[in-house]
């Protein structure tokens, strides 16, 4: 008998997680994170907002780094709207979730237009002078071969 039980108690306790992960679900569902535009140089202001759950923080990740968590909360009810200008350091991809919603907005911080990378090595222009001397001096071979040579020739066909 006791071993009955157990298994009746071990089929309710699962039937009664089971019920619960939908609720999981469609709570998580009726909240939101948006965040326009989603690519901007720095300069640019990101719009963050959310609805559906009462803000308290919202964390900003990037990459590897320490989170950065910025304080939400206000008399504000079940939506939030927060602006972030993004600046020169903040170049990369950044992930925020806020606190009470599973929703996670992205943006992404470009190099500004002008930025340009250095290149590694710089080569020179070509000098078209040393091309111009080394093609002048294959002529002045070429003739001075045809003058040594040419009276040879003939001088040769002349007498065979």
């Amino acid at each position: 008998m006791n071993r009955v039980a157990r298994s009746l108690t071990t089929i309710l306790a699962m039937l009664g997680l089971a019920l619960l992960m939908p609720v999981g679900s469609v709570a998580a569902a009726d909240c939101s994170l948006t965040v326009a535009p989603k690519t901007g140089a720095p300069g640019t202001a990101f719009v963050f907002k959310g609805k559906g759950f009462t803000p308290t923080t919202l964390t900003l990740t990037r990459g590897t780094e320490a989170p950065q968590v910025v304080d939400v909360s206000g008399p504000t009810g079940s939506s939030f709207k927060f602006n972030l200008v993004a600046d020169d350091s903040d170049v990369g991809k950044w992930s925020a979730v806020a606190a009470g919603c599973a929703d996670v907005a992205s943006i992404r911080v470009t190099l500004p237009p002008t930025a340009t990378e250095a290149s590694a090595t710089t080569t020179p222009p070509p000098d078209d002078t040393t091309q111009f001397a080394g093609l002048l001096l294959l002529g002045i071979l070429f003739l001075g071969a045809t003058a040594l040579f040419l009276p040879r020739l003939t001088r040769a066909a002349r007498a065979g």
